[in-house]
């Protein structure tokens, strides 16, 4: 939002600096010396405008830089606490798993044919479609 403020003084203040350069390439009459003090007396205070918002911005924009790493590090804090719990659970369950199918102490293969017949027995219900 500051940086849109002072892009918008930025363009008013260029639009009447070229207003007042326009004046002073002209000829010096009478009307023309008013409007160009005219002009330099609109142009001091957006000057002034722009400069303080421009001095602003650039005094906070370091600091926003650098409070970066103070808004991402909680959250890949969490991020990293949350992978830990997952990952965690994921592996009690899986070597409650692995426990759980190693204690029928089949092979492989006993395991294949036990899987293989349970499929067999799968396939052969009515509500399932033919391959």
């Amino acid at each position: 939002m500051a940086v849109k403020r002072r892009e918008q003084a930025l363009q008013d203040y260029k639009r009447l600096q070229s207003k007042v350069e326009k004046y002073e390439e002209k000829e010096k009459t009478g009307p023309t010396m008013v409007k160009l003090h005219q002009a330099r007396e609109e142009l001091r205070p957006v000057r002034e405008d722009f400069e303080a918002k421009n001095k602003q911005l650039l005094d906070e924009m370091p600091k926003f830089y650098h409070s970066r790493i103070d808004y991402f590090q909680p959250s890949f804090e969490a991020l990293i606490r949350a992978q830990v719990v997952y990952f965690t659970e994921m592996h009690i369950i899986f070597s409650e798993l692995t426990d759980q199918i190693d204690q029928a102490g089949l092979t492989d293969e006993q395991r294949e044919r036990e899987n293989e017949a349970k499929l067999s027995e799968l396939r052969a219900l009515s509500i399932v479609a033919d391959d």
